[in-house]
């Protein structure tokens, strides 16, 4: 991230290092929720807080270490990096008119402001190009729905299918 402090219309994507993308966790304060695609396009949304299978529309990701690939641990979202190459892309949603910030296992991060202009907002949206993130200050307008928005990126929740056991 070197010397960025902001990601926003002057800079609004940074690309992390091959370390950065791999050790630790990528930590994003200031969300509500968060969307992934995770391998064989699977993909889920969960919100804040502890998990509640209310909660979540799509399918949850698992990794190695029974650890899921985005969740969250409180009011922090996790991507636990040492299974990057599992995620395909997220998308985190701000809590209304607050910045979100992105913290590395280094004590680097970056802010996301809380507006874009006088009737937008950002989302932080994380690709896996590779091996490595690249972090994306999205600007949207006011008033559209979760839905709308994750649609509008190309997510379309994974369908769970009910156990029809033999």
């Amino acid at each position: 991230m070197g010397d960025l402090r902001s990601l926003d219309r002057q800079h609004p994507v940074v690309r992390l290092t091959p370390m950065e993308s791999a050790v630790g966790s990528l930590v994003v304060a200031g969300t509500v929720r968060a969307v992934w695609e995770g391998p064989g396009y699977s993909t889920g949304s969960i919100s804040s807080g502890e998990f509640e299978p209310e909660n979540l529309d799509g399918v949850l990701v698992s990794t190695p270490g029974n650890r899921p690939l985005v969740g969250y641990e409180g009011d922090l979202a996790l991507v636990p990096l040492r299974h990057v190459r599992k995620l395909r892309r997220a998308l985190f949603f701000p809590k209304p008119k607050q910045p979100m910030s992105v913290g590395l296992y280094n004590g680097k991060s970056v802010t996301i402001p809380a507006k874009a202009g006088q009737r937008s907002f950002y989302v932080l949206s994380v690709i896996r190009i590779g091996d490595v993130l690249e972090l994306r200050a999205e600007e949207l307008p006011y008033g559209m729905e979760f839905q709308t928005i994750w649609e509008a990126f190309g997510f379309h929740m994974t369908t769970r299918l009910p156990y029809q056991g033999r």
